[in-house]
């Protein structure tokens, strides 16, 4: 959707080079006839180059090669007067735009009416934040936690079930990624429940991290290796769909990098303009 603030920078783009344009065209009139038309007729493999300088004379001047820099000149001269005419044409109307235009043209439309006809209304078109909050807001039944199982608390009071878990959700949260944690989802014949599930509200699609945290452990590592084999034979593959990271003993969570990594999600999915 084009924005005010997309018109208003095209606006200056048009309006410096307007001035360019401008400058360097005096700067050329003075080195050239006035009242002079450049005709440029093709001649062999090349053209040849006449000056007219009455409307009725249909031939013109003949230039010959050692004046060539006469017609260089002239056709500068031309294009320069030319693009002048169409910049301020393009100036003028995206002005005119300007005061007309509104960012979103829904949430515009819906802002006039009465508070009390508000709320009858349905628009056709749902807003990246009214979407944001629907999908937070939805309801569904996570893993759970067994009585005697350790406690990790984000800074947001959720309970996750490792310490690097904890610092992922407070990297996504610190970044404003909205996330569901352990959201169900149906896989084949069979359900899972990703670690994390996050928003991508660029193509509003939902995007899967798991976090294998215990990869030392070989039971632990097949499950994980099974579990991804079972995301890609359901047609959900890293770098589209799904966020893969691990961890040992030896080689622990890089928060440096997930950091780095998080940044980057945040303008992939859409967040940046939020």
């Amino acid at each position: 959707m084009i924005k005010r603030k997309d018109i208003e920078m095209e606006l200056k783009y048009y309006e410096k080079y307007l001035g360019i344009t401008t400058r360097e065209l005096e700067k050329l009139k003075d080195k050239v006839p006035s009242n002079v038309r450049l005709r440029a007729v093709r001649h062999n493999n090349g053209y040849q180059y006449f000056l007219r300088t009455d409307r009725t004379d249909k031939n013109g001047i003949y230039i010959k090669k050692e004046n060539i820099r006469q017609a260089q000149l002239l056709s500068q001269v031309e294009y320069y007067d030319n693009l002048r005419i169409v910049l301020e044409d393009r100036i003028k109307k995206m002005k005119r735009l300007e005061k007309v235009w509104v960012d979103n043209p829904f949430t515009y439309t819906e802002e006039k009416m009465s508070l009390g006809k508000r709320k009858f209304i349905k628009s056709p078109v749902v807003s990246d934040q009214t979407y944001i909050d629907n999908w937070l807001t939805q309801e569904y039944k996570s893993l759970g936690f067994k009585e005697d199982y350790p406690e990790f608390y984000a800074r947001n009071n959720l309970r996750v079930r490792s310490k690097s878990e904890v610092i992922i959700a407070d990297m996504l949260d610190e970044v404003g990624i909205p996330f569901l944690y352990e959201k169900p989802v149906k896989l084949g014949s069979g359900v899972v429940h990703p670690d994390f599930t996050l928003l991508d509200i660029g193509n509003r699609k939902e995007i899967y991290w798991e976090h294998f945290g215990m990869m030392d452990d070989v039971e632990y590592r097949n499950n994980a290796f099974f579990k991804i084999r079972n995301y890609e034979s359901n047609g959900l593959f890293q770098h589209d769909s799904l966020i893969y990271t691990f961890e040992t003993n030896v080689f622990p969570l890089n928060i440096k990098e997930i950091r780095k990594m998080i940044k980057m999600l945040k303008m992939k999915l859409g967040y940046c303009n939020i």
